[in-house]
């Protein structure tokens, strides 16, 4: 049962070794310092995320004391399926294209106007990290000067969430940015109460479940949840993919060509190097799974990352290639998709196909920014994270364009149009 330690230096270091090892050896095993029961083959992990007899139980302590109150990826049942259907509109369907996707190419505009007259960038600090962030706040209705402070909020809500080792000042900094948000937000929901506009914030104020409104305290937690729950994930998949494209000259320059493959070089980022890299689960009762028994009240760590290297599912599971035959992005931002990195069943992520918008557009206008983009001399990009992972940095340079502007909206506001929603 002496599987990897998950909160070892050098597992954070490089955990795909360690992934290698859970498979061959640890299918099932507990984690000492956690509990956790860890699964980390193909088979197990989609298994535990589909559903009954493993629940979401485990958000109780993980999640809620983060957002402050229940939010929907704790629930089950006939809640979840009320708050999803009060929610899930917001995020699909037509109010993705008519007011997510102009805020995200906006969004895009605004930050590689930034740096496009420069020749150099770190796609991490100066873009990725911001993109998320300043497209929730515009979808919220809040201001534009304040992304800074929601930045700030973000990082320590999250920090907080992937506290695994409980560490003190993690704890404290994670509560200090709840009660923060909280005071900022508070009078601004008795606004949109009262003078209700057309951004989400107004739409979770106004929206009811059973007949009655979420109360503050209710739209406190999804407002943290939206901001939270999207940034570093999202962040992470538009650096990812570029580093993996511009680190293969030729799969960069068939996506060029072809901007169709966009969406396949996300999936595939999205497989290789996942984002989250575990989605904690609760055993309801007794499990026989792995060669082994997780006892009922267990928590569960199903490693997704791994899952996704798992070479029983995958052929040549650790290389980039976003031609594989098992991705297919007509059904992989779907819950019947190959990946698990958005998780299965009735819990599959619900900003699926906003992660979709977002990527898409980034790389697309990257792109279209950095014709010649590649990798700065002095570049030593790392990887950090047990919960989520991402870059620290990707510094690139490029030949800059004279006059700006390159960046700002394309008329077609899906960005390349077929790069993002068609497949051929």
């Amino acid at each position: 049962m002496n599987g990897p330690d998950i909160l070892s230096p050098e597992y954070d270091a490089d955990p795909y070794p360690h992934y290698a090892r859970m498979r061959d050896a640890y299918p099932l095993y507990v984690h000492e310092a956690t509990g956790f029961h860890v699964l980390s083959r193909y088979e197990d992990v989609t298994r535990a995320l589909r559903g009954h007899p493993f629940t979401n139980e485990c958000y109780a302590w993980q999640v809620e004391p983060v957002h402050g109150d229940r939010t929907i990826i704790q629930m089950d049942g006939a809640e979840h399926a009320g708050h999803h259907k009060m929610f899930g509109p917001a995020l699909r369907g037509r109010d993705l294209h008519e007011r997510v996707i102009p805020s995200i190419e906006l969004a895009a505009a605004e930050l590689i106007d930034r740096f496009e007259e420069a020749g150099e960038v770190d796609l991490v600090g100066d873009f990725a990290k911001w993109l998320p962030i300043n497209v929730m706040a515009t979808l919220l209705g809040l201001p534009d000067e304040d992304r800074p402070r929601f930045q700030r909020w973000y990082t320590a809500l999250m920090a907080r969430m992937s506290n695994f080792g409980q560490d003190e000042e993690v704890e404290r900094a994670g509560s200090a940015a709840r009660a923060e948000l909280d005071a900022y937000l508070t009078p601004i929901i008795h606004e949109r109460r009262d003078k209700p506009g057309t951004d989400l914030l107004s739409s979770l104020c106004a929206a009811e479940h059973q007949g009655e409104a979420m109360s503050d305290r209710q739209v406190l937690a999804y407002c943290s949840m939206l901001l939270a729950a999207g940034g570093e994930t999202a962040a992470s998949a538009i650096s990812g993919t570029m580093f993996n494209l511009v680190r293969h000259p030729g799969q960069l320059k068939a996506v060029r060509a072809d901007r169709g493959l966009v969406d396949r070089a996300h999936v595939e980022t999205l497989r290789r190097d996942s984002p989250i890299q575990l989605i904690l689960r609760h055993a309801a009762e007794d499990v026989e799974m792995a060669g082994g028994v997780i006892p009922a009240g267990s928590s569960v760590a199903c490693v997704i990352a791994a899952a996704n290297r798992d070479g029983g599912r995958f052929a040549d599971p650790g290389a980039f290639d976003l031609f594989r035959s098992e991705i297919d992005p007509g059904i992989d931002f779907t819950a019947g998709g190959a990946i698990v990195t958005f998780g299965r069943g009735r819990h599959f992520c619900l900003g699926a196909m906003l992660a979709r918008a977002e990527v898409g557009i980034a790389v697309n206008r990257l792109l279209d920014a950095m014709p010649d983009v590649r990798l700065a001399e002095d570049a030593r990009p790392v990887e950090t994270g047990v919960f989520t992972r991402g870059l620290v940095s990707l510094p690139v340079v490029f030949t800059p364009r004279d006059g700006g502007g390159h960046g700002r909206a394309a008329t077609d506001p899906a960005g390349a149009g077929q790069g993002i929603w068609g497949e051929r």
